[in-house]
């Protein structure tokens, strides 16, 4: 079944409009966009679930000049979102529906879009888009371990929200899913650990290890000028957020663990291991996410391997995060058991868990919008602030 996008709303004057739907449905205006290709400038408006896109045409050759001139304000089409958008689009075309341009084009939000001609739904313009925005370009914080890419989207007066990723991972492949359910209210920052995606590789000079982790993460809250920040991790990243919560628990506000783990013994070990040796047979695509597969990939062993004579440290370590916790994991976790989330959950004086309907480990691979609203009720009491 489709998600239900946003809902696309033709508007003379944005401002006005905007006044009145945060007036009427408290929607939360929280960007505006020109699109030079639609004709249009998008102003963004989330309200729960989905969004209102509020339509303001850039000249009288625009589509929504069109409309407004034939029809006057109200809603322009309903956008859902497809997983695959090139395949949608040949779906769609070969069901019988007709396509208002040739291929999917670049539309506002980073996604690419297509648009049915509503002769074809009922009188109602259709757009499917892609599930997954374009990353922007990555910025740079200086360590001594060398640079550590990051990412920026949202309102910088917003509370700030820190993404880590797993072992392996990076922003691209992990948690750059939740970016558009969480960017209307939070100003979301998202790292690339060392030797990860566009970070400098790993070395052998330079082990891997929880407090070198949680260095570069406050590396990138000094580069992008935030004293404290709500911090979500997933897998590894989950350990590191609460490791970041230990090592500097001025800078931490919540922190949100999903699918982490502290009770490590040789049989999760040897499971991660298998992982790594699968990615192995794939060198060239994972040179191409991290630069330097080899060394990662035998940096992550190391560090993975150390974990098991870490866990008594581990659990003595949780009782010293007094910070607000959100323990989290799918309920057929594929890696890790389900008895992992309960043990970090009892291991922390302040936290709540939530099990979620899923059967992979991989964040790539679970329904994203579950989580990331456990994410906003967790956050909800400071996610207005200004």
């Amino acid at each position: 079944m489709l998600r239900l996008e946003h809902v696309g709303l033709a508007v003379r004057d944005a401002d006005a409009a905007r006044a009145t739907y945060a007036a009427v449905v408290d929607a939360l205006s929280y960007k505006s966009e020109t699109v030079a290709e639609q004709g249009v400038t998008t102003h963004f408006m989330a309200v729960e679930n989905t969004k209102l896109e509020l339509l303001e045409a850039l000249g009288e050759d625009s589509p929504v000049h069109r409309f407004l001139e034939r029809q006057g304000e109200g809603v322009h089409h309903l956008a859902f979102e497809v997983p695959d958008i090139d395949d949608a689009f040949e779906r769609m075309t070969e069901a019988g529906f007709t396509p208002l341009s040739d291929t999917p084009l670049n539309g506002a939000d980073g996604k690419r879009i297509f648009f049915l001609h509503p002769k074809s739904t009922h009188g109602v313009l259709i757009e499917c888009c892609s599930g997954q925005p374009v990353m922007p370009d990555p910025a740079y914080a200086d360590t001594p371990a060398g640079a550590v890419a990051y990412y920026t989207w949202g309102n910088p007066n917003r509370p700030t929200l820190l993404l880590l990723h797993g072992a392996a991972g990076s922003t691209e492949t992990e948690t750059h899913r939740l970016v558009r359910y969480l960017e209307p209210c939070l100003h979301v920052v998202a790292l690339d650990f060392i030797g990860h995606g566009a970070s400098a590789n790993a070395s052998p000079s330079q082990p891997l290890t929880p407090e070198l982790f949680a260095q570069n993460a406050q590396a990138v809250l000094d580069d992008v000028g935030v004293s404290q920040a709500h911090v979500f991790g997933f897998s590894m990243g989950g350990n590191m957020a609460l490791q970041l919560a230990h090592d500097a628990p001025d800078r931490v506000a919540r922190v949100m663990a999903h699918g982490a783990h502290i009770d490590w013994t040789t049989a999760t070990v040897d499971a991660m291991t298998r992982r790594l040796d699968r990615a192995d047979a794939q060198t060239d695509r994972m040179d191409a996410l991290h630069g330097d597969w080899e060394a990662l990939a035998e940096a992550l062993r190391i560090f993975i391997e150390q974990l098991p004579g870490a866990a008594l440290r581990l659990r003595r370590q949780m009782q010293t995060v007094r910070q607000p916790v959100l323990v989290s994991m799918a309920d057929a976790d594929d890696l890790f058991p389900l008895q992992a989330a309960l043990t970090l959950h009892n291991a922390l004086p302040n936290s709540r868990l939530a099990i979620l309907p899923g059967d992979h480990h991989a964040l790539q691979h679970q329904r994203i919008a579950p989580l990331a609203n456990q994410m906003r009720a967790f956050l909800a009491p400071s996610e207005h602030a200004d």
